[in-house]
């Protein structure tokens, strides 16, 4: 079961996402970074986006993975809600993703978030007697 939750932090903000599997954690953390960018607001998912990501290992892959979907929200002016992700390797994941344009009125309410950053990321894959974990500290 994918589910995130926001660790205090003195200037930024951190995201603790888990999920039954290394997926399910990543989108979590995608569903918790659009959590803070529009205020928790619904998002529609009448837009589909396809990319994939590679990187030197699963901590890159994680941030390479949210910094996209940070250039797709600036440069598209693009809100994400729905996140299915394939990992292919430690080093290579694809992402096909649904949301809507960006609407102020509705999404304006949240925090913009200007990057990822390595420090306190941490993913841990998932085992018999825990779940998968994907943390990372968005920049605000």
């Amino acid at each position: 079961m994918k589910t995130y939750e926001f660790i205090d932090h003195t200037a930024d903000i951190i995201a603790r996402a888990t999920g039954d599997t290394l997926e399910e954690a990543f989108a979590s953390a995608a569903e918790a970074l659009f959590h803070v960018i529009t205020g928790n607001a619904e998002i529609n998912g009448s837009e589909e986006i396809e990319f994939e990501v590679e990187s030197i290992d699963l901590e890159g892959l994680l941030v390479g993975f949210l910094s996209e979907l940070i250039v797709i929200h600036e440069v598209r002016g693009i809100v994400l809600s729905d996140f299915d992700i394939h990992i292919l390797s430690d080093k290579k994941l694809t992402a096909v993703c649904r949301g809507e344009k960006f609407d102020p009125e509705r999404h304006g309410e949240g925090t913009p978030v200007k990057g990822i950053s390595y420090h306190m990321i941490e993913v841990v894959r998932e085992s018999e007697d825990r779940s998968a974990v994907a943390q990372a500290l968005f920049d605000i």
